[in-house]
């Protein structure tokens, strides 16, 4: 059975999303599909040049969170 990956796989499966078995596919398919390969290379490129950053909220937009969750502001009781 033959398996046609779309791009929305491809990319997918370079953030790591998907299972085991799907990455497997993938994997061989990359070895016998020289198109897939190029389109999956393409892909790859433009994502190594993606930043990395990750975001994290600051202390105080936390405590502000925690402070409005335990007033009950999320669960008012009528």
């Amino acid at each position: 059975m033959e398996t046609h990956y779309t791009l929305n796989f491809l990319i997918k499966y370079l953030y790591g999303e998907t299972s085991v078995l799907k990455r497997l596919e993938i994997e061989n398919a990359l070895e016998e599909d020289s198109y897939l390969k190029k389109e999956y290379n393409e892909l790859k490129k433009g994502f190594d040049n993606l930043p990395k950053v990750q975001f994290y909220p600051t202390d105080n937009t936390m405590n502000a969170i925690l402070n409005y969750s335990n007033r009950g502001a999320l669960n008012p009781s009528f």
